[in-house]
């Protein structure tokens, strides 16, 4: 099988390969908690991932080797992910007495079952994750996998930028890990959270209860119309809006006739991503958002939102807490914070079990 959950190493690069940006983020840890030791963000060209997928391979590794030039790390061991929408994931029973040999035979079986390509072309890894609640005799097995370029591409990519590959992740469970700095910060404890993950060109939400994610809804939209416009009416290059953007150096004729605009925009998107979530009839109300992504880092977009839907919202910031290497540029850093949340959950994996 394919390995979806290969071994940790003693300390991992999170990268986050978006539409628009990649996204570096190292971790390390003290008795006092977490410290960033590392951090880059490198705009893509247009084209290179399109609809969650690495066409340029070669581009993609540049920015990365770049972007781990900027972050100036030690450890060269990265983690890299795939996005949820393109997995198939299921939770199955098997009995405690296969050995591991056996058991992956038996998946194979199941797998075939219920995934629309042949196996040959499909990414397939499971993880043990002990007894069944019903039936001691029984283990449960989360069943994992995706078409087999999603994660070769990344996975190429990466080592081609001169790291090494050790693990790719899913996009949900890097999630999960970051929720309980999540949690600690914006006081989430019992709650039924909404996180928004609005990158360049799709929006994500993702409800969580207890941590874990329980639905996830992805559809088309993001900040690429609004750095396409901004760039058009003030003749400046898109890697110098996005620049403008994080500085806060846009005139306030862009600022009103543009930025502002699109808030509001983006509040009605949200608002229609959990019309769909409260449709599903599945869940319990939400609590609370929590914006992520690059787009979150537009001045007040979640007082935006929050006055729009009439829900708390804040910018998500698992970096709260934590100490900082002397070196980080703390300015740049912080107009990053909400775009490296799913970096930051990457890194993590280094301390997991």
């Amino acid at each position: 099988m394919t390995g979806l959950f290969k071994s940790k190493s003693k300390a991992l690069i999170g990268v986050d390969v978006g539409s628009s940006f990649v996204k570096l983020v190292g971790l390390s840890k003290h008795s006092k908690g977490y410290k960033v030791e590392s951090y880059a963000s490198v705009h893509l060209p247009e084209g290179a991932v399109i609809d969650n997928n690495v066409q340029e391979v070669p581009v993609v590794a540049e920015a990365i080797e770049k972007a781990f030039r900027i972050a100036g790390g030690k450890s060269k061991n990265a983690v890299a992910s795939v996005p949820t929408s393109v997995v198939i994931s299921k939770d199955l029973e098997f009995s405690r007495s296969f050995t591991e040999d056996e058991l992956e035979e038996q998946i194979k079986v199941e797998a075939d079952q219920f995934i629309p390509y042949p196996l040959d072309e499909v990414a397939i890894d499971f993880q043990i994750k002990g007894p069944s609640k019903d039936d001691p005799e029984l283990n449960d097995v989360l069943l994992v996998a995706c078409r087999q370029d999603n994660v070769q591409s990344r996975e190429d990519a990466v080592n081609g930028a001169g790291l090494q590959c050790d693990y790719i992740d899913v996009d949900t469970y890097a999630l999960e890990r970051v929720f309980p700095l999540l949690s600690d910060m914006h006081d989430l404890k019992d709650k039924t959270v909404g996180l928004i993950d609005i990158g360049a060109s799709n929006m994500s939400l993702y409800v969580l209860e207890d941590g874990e994610v329980v639905y996830s809804r992805e559809q088309v939209f993001g900040g690429n119309d609004l750095t396409h416009h901004l760039s058009q009416a003030s003749d400046m290059s898109a890697d110098e809006v996005e620049r403008a953007k994080k500085t806060g150096e846009l005139s306030e004729d862009l600022v009103r006739g543009y930025v502002d605009p699109f808030k509001q925009t983006t509040a009605q998107q949200i608002s229609r991503s959990l019309q769909f979530y409260y449709s599903s009839g599945t869940h319990g109300e939400l609590d609370m958002l929590l914006l992520a992504g690059g787009v979150a880092g537009l001045d007040n977009l979640d007082k935006t939102v929050e006055q729009e839907l009439g829900i708390r919202a804040q910018i998500a910031n698992p970096f709260a807490n934590m100490q900082f290497n002397s070196k980080i540029n703390r300015t740049k850093f912080d107009a990053d914070a909400g775009a490296l949340v799913l970096a930051c959950g990457l890194a993590l994996r280094t301390f997991s079990e």
